[in-house]
């Protein structure tokens, strides 16, 4: 009799988990693995946008500096004679007086009724939609404003170039939004975030593996000309209204546009940069 009963106690103690027990206990699994997830997954969201934050970031300080440098280069030079398509590489002339007036050239010019804002131009800010800015039938589009960007990588004095003898073109140095329909139209809408492709001056687009790998060994300096300007722009606004005087200074907007990997609304960074002209000029 005291067998039976030890033996019925035993068979008690290693009976196995119930069902309920068996879910209660998958629901914690599951409760745990989804926080994990999630928490991975705000991690690298985070992450993705400070790094497109970071990369526009870099891209639009870019494009300010390469104004300030040219418009200091332009100023140092006044006193200089203008550069002749003669002038010997030995001799010094204004090299950068064409460049900052090609960047002058097609300012947007404020209407008298309006104030010198975003919004005078008609350009909506932060876009709701940055695909409006590549549309041709849109109040935002960039060819309408002149929009441009600086290649940071050809900004070469006039006589620097090997030989001197060389012709310095500055559509070398400006890349201007055109019609999309035009072949040679490289502004184009955000694919990963604002930046700006360069590519070798035969045309191989910098992303390429294949032209970046050692089995065909090519310069850093080789990838000089702009293949696609994504989600970055300038335009230049004049102060005066009247295109008979010479304003007293430039504004140039700087904005980026793009769609965050992980973001259903658009992303956008903007500075202005005010460029004063010099006495006399």
């Amino acid at each position: 009799m005291p067998t039976r009963i030890t033996r019925q106690k035993l068979y008690k103690t290693r009976r196995g988990d119930t069902l309920i027990e068996v879910m209660f206990a998958f629901a914690i699994f599951s409760l745990v693995a989804i926080i994990t997830l999630a928490t991975m997954s705000v991690g690298l969201s985070t992450t993705e946008n400070s790094l497109e934050l970071t990369v526009a970031r870099n891209e639009l300080n870019a494009q300010a500096e390469a104004l300030r440098f040219i418009h200091s280069s332009y100023v140092s030079e006044l006193t200089l004679p203008p550069c002749e398509s003669d002038t010997p590489i030995t001799e010094k002339c204004q090299q950068y007086a064409s460049l900052w007036e090609d960047l002058t050239k097609d300012a947007y010019v404020m209407s008298s009724s309006t104030s010198a804002s975003m919004n005078a131009l008609t350009i909506e800010y932060p876009l709701l939609d940055c695909a409006t800015a590549y549309d041709p039938s849109s109040s935002n589009y960039l060819a309408k404003h002149h929009a441009f960007v600086i290649n940071t990588r050809q900004l070469l004095a006039r006589n620097n170039l090997v030989g001197g003898n060389i012709s310095y073109n500055n559509t070398d140095a400006v890349v201007r939004a055109k019609n999309p329909s035009e072949p040679d139209n490289l502004f184009f809408p955000a694919t990963l975030n604002a930046r700006i492709i360069y590519s070798t001056a035969t045309g191989a687009n910098g992303e390429d593996g294949e032209n970046n790998s050692t089995s065909g060994i090519q310069s850093l300096t080789d990838y000089t000309r702009v293949a696609r300007v994504e989600g970055i722009w300038v335009i230049a606004v004049r102060e005066s209204t009247s295109l008979s005087s010479r304003p007293k200074y430039y504004d140039f907007y700087i904005q980026t546009c793009w769609n965050g990997s992980n973001s259903n609304t658009p992303t956008s960074l903007d500075t202005i940069v005010r460029l004063y002209n010099p006495e006399g000029a």
